[in-house]
């Protein structure tokens, strides 16, 4: 008897942590307003500059 409360007391868990992360994931979803965009997409008219030193001392 002791394992199966066990068992229901597990899968209850399981299911409130799965429809818990279901919820979240949903609600994330509808937070967008359809103006929003990753940083990683946007298009700038500046272009990133990236230097790369090895860091020997030396300049150019």
């Amino acid at each position: 008897m002791k394992n199966v409360k066990h068992m229901i007391f597990s899968g209850a868990v399981v299911s409130v942590c799965a429809f818990s992360a279901i919820a979240a994931a949903v609600g994330m979803n509808n937070n967008k307003n359809g103006e929003d965009i990753p940083a990683s997409a946007k298009i700038s008219k500046d272009t990133p500059v990236i230097v790369l030193d090895a860091g020997h001392g030396e300049s150019t």
